[in-house]
């Protein structure tokens, strides 16, 4: 007897939670639904996009049929500031910038010393992420092109980076990658990314990699990134002919997946999430507040025109910008941009529209060590740099960054898959997305600041 039960002991230990030796091995007793997650994020996509399709006549039958079958939202409550790393970070975490630590872009670097270097690298995410936690329960998981996840710890990890903008970013590319991975999609693809630039990287090339690797791997988590529809936002406008037509490729690209879904045997058990990080505001101008920095004796350039010294700095992301003060000592720095900033924010042709205090950034979920934060003035965005005029035509003709209670900044919601039912999704936010994938797959997110999405399921019959 004691030798049965010893070994029913020992059975348990190899079979407990996990410890799974298949990937589609369900994760959520609670529901039995949905064991399988494909989270893709179509950067800058507006909820226009699928709200007014025929207003714009847009192609996107996939974005109708969810309209019709699944459950949307008409708009979804972004972070401060609206840019693409914080927001990635927060889906991935169900916290705000300020708690996850990606308050911007680029990289914390007043002196210029890290060559533009951007937010990349996953360590220094502060609260564990939905990978983290996914991989912790023995699920598998996969990231293609998600922004900071250069090192993270994933079953499949493409990561999104770039460094010279030169032919070996690829070669970089593929060594911070999983080892193999490149070999197979290139047997199936054979011209995956042969025109490929990492800093302007395409939605086919990533959907070339995502299928590969749903048919292949089946992940019970699968975070993607489509970048090209924001690029078209910002080189052109919002529903430009080329932003349109990069929102018919989204919709086609998506389309790709779920079959492939299909094929790997997951789709009925798989829930589609597809989201955006920010919206898009038609801009004409730019403008450039380091000047007055300059101009007021709290940044010292040297003869190349580069930082000496400073007392505060201007950090700009998209259309807006966070305003660092040196020494938190320094009265006399604070008084001096308390005069600069708030005197001018509204006023015609400033280019400065909203100046938010300390208090205000932290009880909007950002930056902590941020004294003020600047948002540009519609139909502005942020130019960073200290020397040159301070408003300047803008060569980009869309812009994000804006704080995220402007209606067009609001993000993209569709939910899809077999088990989940028609609704209209209110109230979303985008610290809530992690919260309701964490549910479905049976994590536990103790830090999301956010909440899971009332989001009703349907019955669908085990196979």
């Amino acid at each position: 007897m004691k030798r049965t039960l010893a070994i029913l002991s020992l059975l348990g230990v190899l079979i407990a939670p996990g410890l799974h030796s298949r990937a589609d091995t369900p994760a959520d007793s609670s529901s039995g639904k949905i064991t399988h997650v494909i989270l893709i994020l179509v950067d800058g996509l507006m909820p226009a996009s699928y709200l007014q399709a025929d207003a714009h006549g847009l192609k996107v039958p996939l974005f109708r049929k969810i309209l019709r079958e699944g459950a949307y939202s008409e708009g979804v409550e972004s972070v401060f500031p609206t840019v693409t790393y914080p927001a990635h970070t927060t889906i991935a975490t169900g916290t705000n910038p300020g708690t996850h630590g990606i308050v911007s872009n680029t990289a914390w670097d007043p002196l210029n010393k890290n060559q533009g270097g951007w937010r990349w690298y996953a360590e220094d995410i502060r609260v564990p992420t939905l990978w983290d936690l996914a991989r912790a329960r023995g699920l598998s998981t996969a990231l293609i092109w998600w922004p900071v996840t250069v090192g993270a710890h994933a079953g499949v990890r493409i990561p999104e980076f770039w460094r010279a903008s030169t032919a070996d970013d690829l070669k970089l590319w593929r060594a911070l990658s999983s080892p193999g991975i490149f070999p197979e999609i290139e047997r199936r693809y054979s011209n995956f990314c042969r025109e490929c630039t990492l800093s302007t990287m395409a939605d086919r090339p990533v959907a070339d990699m995502a299928t590969t690797v749903i048919e292949n791997e089946r992940p019970n988590l699968l975070m993607i990134h489509m970048p090209q529809v924001d690029h078209e936002e910002h080189e052109n406008g919002p529903f430009s002919p080329e932003a349109d037509a990069a929102i018919e490729n989204a919709d086609v690209q998506i389309e790709r997946l779920i079959a492939s879904a299909k094929k790997a045997g997951t789709w009925e058990q798989t829930a589609l999430v597809i989201v955006s990080d920010h919206g898009f505001a038609p801009i004409t101008k730019q403008v450039r507040p380091g000047l007055l920095l300059v101009q007021n004796g709290l940044i010292t350039l040297d003869e190349q025109k580069h930082i000496a010294d400073w007392k505060a700095v201007v950090q700009t992301a998209g259309s807006f910008a966070y305003v660092h003060v040196k020494d938190k000592n320094d009265e006399a720095t604070r008084e001096t941009l308390l005069k600069i900033f708030p005197a001018i924010a509204g006023k015609p042709e400033s280019g400065i529209g909203r100046v938010f205090t300390h208090e205000q950034i932290v009880a909007m979920g950002g930056d902590p060590d941020g004294f003020l934060a600047l948002e540009a003035a519609d139909g502005f965005t942020m130019a960073f740099g200290y020397t040159g005029e301070y408003i300047q035509p803008s060569k980009q003709k869309g812009a994000h960054g804006y704080a995220p209670d402007k209606p067009e900044m609001r993000a993209s919601l569709l939910v899809y898959g077999p088990a989940i039912g028609n609704t209209k999704i209110t109230n979303a936010r985008l610290i809530d997305v992690a919260p309701t994938i964490a549910r479905w797959l049976g994590l536990s997110l103790t830090k999301a600041e956010g909440k899971p999405l009332d989001i009703p399921l349907r019955r669908v019959a085990r196979r």
